[in-house]
């Protein structure tokens, strides 16, 4: 399980156990078959299949994952084989694709094929994340002259979509009136490349509890997800079940913090709680490009 874990990190394993567990895993399965290999301090490493020159065709992998998320009909971690396929997180991004490329060198290798340049696989740890690893690796090691990532579509991806990680923080100058309903608190989300499938919201409530409670399951009846409420004293908390998805394709998924933020909008909340939804459902829902926004942009690629 080699997703970030802030608990168990240490010197030799910056970004926690899973992950550097699996790090060493691959620079051990290189040391074995002969490869040169290198840890730069459990950042980052590389196992290099030597050529007759300088030269250093990079291949870019890594062996972290994001988290597993919710709805897996088996073990995420298990790579369970079914009709001929591995079935796992990261059997895409990027395990998979690692593998087919460690055991391609293995077989250029064993073949004895003569290279007029290095290949090296540079393995990183934290490209899920912001990308610590290869930040790392770069200040002691040469840039490739050139090189390919295997963590893609089969068989070739030239271009790619741009990407913005964004810290939206309200400051809100409005003052604290209340209104029927009060937002206390609002949660949803794991990382900023995927897919929010869980989403959590309480908050406290005048008059008829019930109501609102059956007004919402009536609500994610007709959004085809689940959900719970419950309340206690005045407190009501509310959950949605959603779809994770790579946020490279928010569409594949079905957002539970939208869809949330979607459905607090039509109770009367308070004047700051009521800004904060109103922002997210005004800016995200029903636009996973950007148009709201007004970043939404394209080259002539």
């Amino acid at each position: 399980k080699s997703v970030l874990d802030e608990d168990t990190k240490s010197e030799v394993a910056p970004f926690g156990e899973g992950i550097n567990d699996a790090f060493l895993h691959l620079l051990q399965l290189g040391e074995a078959s002969g490869f040169v290999i290198k840890n730069l301090d459990g950042y980052a490493g590389h196992i290099e299949l030597k050529g007759s020159s300088e030269d250093i065709v990079g291949v870019l992998c890594h062996v972290d994952v994001v988290p597993e998320g919710d709805g897996w009909t088996s073990d995420p971690y298990s790579a369970e084989i079914r009709d001929g396929k591995i079935f796992a997180r990261g059997a895409l991004d990027d395990k998979g694709p690692t593998i087919a490329a460690f055991y391609a060198m293995k077989i250029v290798k064993e073949l004895g094929l003569s290279l007029t340049k290095n290949v090296r696989m540079i393995i990183g740890t934290d490209e899920e994340s912001e990308w610590r690893c290869v930040d790392h690796y770069f200040k002691h090691e040469k840039m490739p002259q050139m090189g390919f990532a295997p963590d893609a579509d089969f068989p070739i991806i030239f271009a790619e979509k741009g990407i913005i990680d964004a810290t939206l923080i309200q400051t809100s100058t409005l003052e604290n009136e209340e209104g029927n309903a009060v937002l206390q608190t609002f949660h949803s989300g794991r990382r900023f490349n995927m897919v929010p499938d869980f989403a959590e919201a309480s908050f406290t409530i005048k008059g008829d509890q019930t109501a609102v409670c059956e007004l919402f399951t009536d609500y994610i009846t007709q959004a085809n997800v689940k959900g719970t409420s419950k309340f206690e004293e005045d407190l009501i908390t509310l959950t949605i079940e959603g779809i994770s998805a790579h946020a490279m394709e928010p569409n594949n998924g079905v957002n539970a913090g939208i869809l949330m933020a979607a459905f607090l909008k039509k109770l009367e909340l308070d004047k700051k709680g009521s800004q904060y939804i109103k922002t997210i459902v005004d800016v995200f829902e029903g636009d996973t490009r950007g148009g709201k926004l007004q970043i939404s942009y394209s080259d002539e690629i």
